[in-house]
């Protein structure tokens, strides 16, 4: 029997429904329609949540230290490389395969360490903030970013899940893995499972990290708090360009949102 749009589980023929792992089961022809949210892990009642928020945050804020100090070359290519990660298949691909951000466009995103006096004296404190002054850069974005920056924890994450539920494993080398010691991206050895065709590693993500939609994004901002009528005269289309060029020269607009959330109780 052929199966449609297979799980990982169901290919090795284990009987676990979604709602009873801790982790969302992979498609193995395309990937699944959620992304990563960084602010479930800030928010997490989990200390090592928290922790992972943390790495996350020190890695991305390393390529402004390395803006600063004038190698820009090396925070260019690092954050290149940290724009996709095809191993845990979250987005919409129908493949299983993203495309990394070319170099223009990764120069945009660091030069906010520059152009934003907050982000070049303290870095970010929330990663989706990044969607409010660079077009381009969605919750898949942001996802990839993640996940990439995580990658070390979601191996252990994703061996200890196999072992439990008996997936098979495979040793195998995961490429660009973020070693947060060295901060550099290395390839890893690792026991985990593989794409039955392709032999590429795949890795899981754990659900209570996963939204559709972001609590931080684009769109909200511009619902709830952006200001639309000192962007735009009476009768000019207000595009995202506009937006979030008034956003990089009003950085304060950006902090207001920080204190809407913290008065509804959302904790930012």
């Amino acid at each position: 029997m052929t199966l449609i749009r297979p799980r990982l589980t169901e290919f090795h023929g284990i009987s676990a429904a979604q709602h009873e792992t801790d982790f969302a089961i992979p498609f193995l022809s395309e990937d699944i329609p959620l992304y990563v949210d960084p602010f479930l892990l800030w928010k997490s009642p989990s200390l090592q949540d928290k922790g992972l928020h943390q790495v996350l945050l020190g890695g991305f804020n390393h390529l402004g230290s390395l803006v600063k100090s004038g190698a820009h070359r090396e925070a260019t290519l690092q954050l290149i490389v940290s724009s996709e990660c095809d191993e845990v298949g979250l987005g919409v691909s129908a493949s299983r395969s993203g495309h990394r951000i070319g170099e223009s466009h990764a120069r945009e995103i660091l030069s906010l360490f520059e152009r934003v006096p907050y982000y070049r004296d303290h870095g970010f404190r929330h990663l989706e903030e990044i969607q409010l002054f660079v077009a381009g850069v969605s919750r898949d974005r942001i996802s990839d970013f993640s996940c990439s920056f995580l990658k070390s924890f979601l191996i252990d994450y994703t061996h200890q899940q196999c072992r439990e539920l008996r997936i098979p494993v495979k040793a195998v080398a995961v490429p660009n893995v973020y070693d947060p010691g060295k901060r550099i991206f290395v390839d890893a050895q690792a026991e985990v499972p593989v794409h039955p065709e392709t032999g590429k590693p795949l890795l899981f993500v754990p659900k209570r990290w996963l939204r559709f939609v972001p609590w931080i994004s684009y769109d909200g901002y511009f619902k709830e708090a952006c200001p639309q009528d000192d962007i735009a005269h009476e009768g000019e289309e207000l595009t995202r360009v506009k937006v979030i060029t008034y956003n990089r020269e009003n950085f304060g607009v950006v902090d207001g949102l920080h204190s809407r959330e913290r008065a509804d109780g959302r904790g930012l």
